[in-house]
């Protein structure tokens, strides 16, 4: 069987040392493909290299995460259409969004940062449409400015996918709805994630993607300890037991539905 990560933190594992064993892991378990995803500039060059590196095997996102914003941030985001002249560009702007998951209490101060981050959000998704690429959006307690930022710059919803999605099944329906689609992480094994797993086979098999956002979110029995993309086949194998479907056919299915949208 062949995987797809399709958001892994892979400056995780180069800071540390251990990214060259992480990546034969990986390889070795069936993972072939992995999207690399941005956080700040910072990350950029790094997965610039390793594209080129692992031509088949590793793509990146070039972005700047909502909670990494900083009084630079809107001079860099000038320069992420320059990546896409590149001859292996960027699969997608990623991760952007919108993160209110520990805004302040003073109104005030939270007014402000929401202020940046949908200013910053806005101006990413811009080069997106400019572009017609593929838009990996974090959307923590956000969902709904998330959507409404997207719908006011004029963003295809079909590029759109809502990545580590951890909504209801209303919310997912919600995002087909309009185009978009959601991906899921580990967290589906998780005995207390009744909700994810509803919402997962609510959006169906047409648009099942999965990820690690490793290093965070291993999967059981692995839940606490530092995540790999090389652990993605234990949530692939846990999806096709809630579809009802062969572990093969899932992989498959995930796996098509993986390449199809980024282009991987």
């Amino acid at each position: 069987m062949e995987f797809a990560d399709t958001h892994a933190h892979l400056d995780y594992f180069s800071k540390n040392g251990s990214l060259e064993s992480v990546l034969e892991r990986a390889f070795s378990s069936g993972v072939g493909r992995i999207v690399a995803c941005s956080t700040n500039p910072s990350d950029w060059p790094l997965y610039r290299t390793l594209s080129d590196k692992f031509p088949e095997n590793i793509y990146w996102q070039v972005g700047i995460h909502p909670s990494d914003i900083d009084e630079s941030s809107l001079h860099f985001a000038e320069a992420l259409s320059s990546y896409f002249s590149d001859s292996k560009p960027p699969v997608a702007i990623g991760e952007i969004g919108l993160d209110y998951y520990r805004l302040p209490g003073d109104s005030e101060a939270s007014e402000k940062i929401v202020s940046a981050q949908r200013q910053l959000f806005r101006r990413q998704l811009e080069f997106a449409k400019d572009l017609n690429c593929k838009v990996c959006v974090h959307a923590r307690d956000s969902l709904g400015d998330c959507i409404e930022d997207i719908s006011s710059v004029g963003v295809d919803f079909s590029n759109v996918v809502f990545h580590c999605f951890s909504g209801s099944a209303e919310q997912v329906k919600r995002l087909n709805a309009l185009g978009a689609r959601a991906s899921f992480t580990g967290i589906i094994t998780y005995k207390s994630a009744e909700q994810m797993r509803r919402a997962m086979l609510a959006q169906g098999l047409e648009r099942v993607m999965f990820e690690t956002d490793c290093p965070y979110l291993a999967p059981m029995p692995h839940r606490g300890k530092t995540n790999e993309p090389s652990l993605l086949p234990l949530v692939v194998r846990a999806a096709a037991e809630i579809f009802s479907i062969s572990a093969e056919d899932m992989a498959k299915i995930s796996l098509l539905n993986s390449r199809e949208f980024f282009g991987i």
